[in-house]
Order: C-alpha cells, then sequence, then structure tokens
C-alpha cells in the first residue's frame, strides 16, 4: 500500500477546503469528545466571547480584554485584543465575565471558530511565548520582568510542556505548574 504524496495531500485540502489534520485524521470522534467536554464545562458558555479573566495570582490580576476560542480538557485557549493565543489551565482561573465595552468589541477581530480546532496545543508549537508559572522556579535562567520566561515551544500536552530557553536549553514542565503561556 502506497502512501500520497505530501504535494497531493495539500492540493487536496485547498481544494476541499480543510487541513491536513482534518484530512488525515478522524476528526467525527475528536468533535465528539469536545462537544461532550464543552458542554459539561462551566466555561462553555463564553465560546466565541470577549470577556474579563481573573487569575488566581498576586502578582497579575488576569486578562482585560480576551476572546475564548476553545476547550480542550482543563485548558482555555484564549485570544487576546492583538490576536495573540494564550493558553490558560481551567484551576488558575478565579472567575470569568463578559467584556461590555460594547464600542471596543466592535474594533476587535473575530474570535475564531472552535470547530476546526483539534488540539490547543498546535497553536503554540515552534512559537515563542512567555510563560508566567504558580510557583516560582529559580533553576531557570531566562527570567524575565514580572515572573516571564522567555521559551520556544516544541511540544505541549495536559501534562507536560517541552520548550526550548534563550540558552537553547531543552526544559520539561508539568503544566499544572503554569498559570498561563502567552504567544509573544
Amino acid at each position: 500500500m502506497g502512501y500520497p504524496e505530501t504535494e497531493k495531500l495539500l492540493v487536496l485540502c485547498d481544494i476541499l477546503e480543510v487541513n491536513l489534520d482534518y484530512l488525515l485524521r478522524d476528526m467525527n470522534e475528536v468533535h465528539n469528545a469536545y462537544d461532550k467536554q464543552e458542554q459539561t464545562s462551566p466555561y462553555a458558555p463564553y465560546i466565541g466571547k470577549w470577556l474579563q479573566v481573573f487569575l488566581k495570582d498576586k502578582e497579575f490580576n488576569g486578562f482585560y480584554c480576551v476572546g475564548l476560542i476553545a476547550i480542550q480538557n482543563t485548558q482555555l485557549l484564549l485570544m487576546d485584543d492583538r490576536g495573540k493565543s494564550i493558553l490558560v489551565d481551567t484551576s488558575s482561573v478565579n472567575s470569568i465575565s463578559n467584556f461590555t465595552n460594547e464600542k471596543q468589541i466592535e474594533k476587535l477581530q473575530a474570535i475564531p471558530s472552535n470547530e476546526t480546532i483539534t488540539d490547543v496545543g498546535y497553536y503554540f508549537i515552534n512559537k515563542k511565548c512567555d510563560i508566567k508559572f504558580k510557583q516560582e522556579h529559580p533553576l531557570l535562567g531566562f527570567n524575565k520582568p514580572g515572573g516571564f520566561y522567555s521559551v520556544l515551544v516544541m511540544s505541549i500536552s495536559d501534562e507536560i510542556i517541552t520548550v526550548h530557553d534563550v540558552k537553547n536549553r531543552r526544559l520539561t514542565f508539568k503544566m499544572s505548574d503554569v498559570l498561563f503561556m502567552k504567544e509573544c
């Protein structure tokens, strides 16, 4: 049995107007799992809306104006008012409320639909991000003001994140230690 050439797969994706993940994977099962999860999440009513998200952190209170794109397991995929992606664990959230400045909402870009998202971690792979940890990590040599750490994200799952720091060292952390991660 042969495998199709990459170029032919990409042409097929363009014709069908789908991404490669959709073409190569059984997306019905993935979407059904996300649909069930979103129905049971207390944050589901906020998907596709501009919000204020307050976090359980003394140094960083939260995000004043972000859109909720998707929910996956315990992670919220958000977008800031400049279109940058943010990943927040639900255990870090203190409260969420609707962003009510209608004039500002009219100026903001549309929030992407969560229907095409298969894995929120893919938004961050091979991107430079700032990570804010829940607890101090004194051994890290890439601290920025305010407790942020600049990294290049190599892989991410519900349990761990693997990054390269500014000195190109490979580091792995538990996602439970991450307050949030924001695309630079």
